[in-house]
């Protein structure tokens, strides 16, 4: 992610509440975020990307995932290919109906459940032609 995008994110962030706030909520100073939005010091979303590009793709999906949650949603990591899309869809939702027909945990169940939904979300991408490939 380019440092500029980062630093419209975040000011689109701060925006979004106020920087007062914005920096109540975050435990800062007005100063500190004003420094943030300056580009003095690096603000959160600038950090993010660079701890997303510092550690192995597994590990940064499950970040993203976690973040994602938070927003009431999921990530969805887009496959190589069709081929192994369509492995991993047929995969997850095996492994999803296992649990549920075997009864697991709550838990197990949900994650399972969320991983097949997030395999056929990734392959119903790779489905869909390129909005510049569609027919006008």
């Amino acid at each position: 992610m380019s440092e500029r995008r980062c630093e419209e994110l975040f000011e689109a962030m701060v925006e979004s509440v106020g920087v007062k706030a914005f920096a109540a909520d975050m435990g800062l100073s007005t100063r500190q975020i004003h420094r943030m939005l300056n580009g003095v010091q690096p603000n959160p979303v600038s950090r993010i990307a660079a701890c997303m590009a510092c550690c192995e793709g597994f590990t940064a999906d499950g970040v993203l995932d976690f973040l994602c949650q938070q927003r009431g949603g999921y990530f969805v990591a887009m496959p190589q290919s069709l081929a192994e899309a369509n492995l991993n869809a047929v995969k997850e939702a095996a492994e999803a109906i296992v649990a549920i027909s075997e009864g697991d945990s709550v838990d197990i169940t949900v994650r399972e459940i969320r991983e097949a939904i997030s395999a056929l979300a990734a392959l119903e991408r790779s489905l869909r032609p390129a909005p510049s490939d569609a027919a006008p």
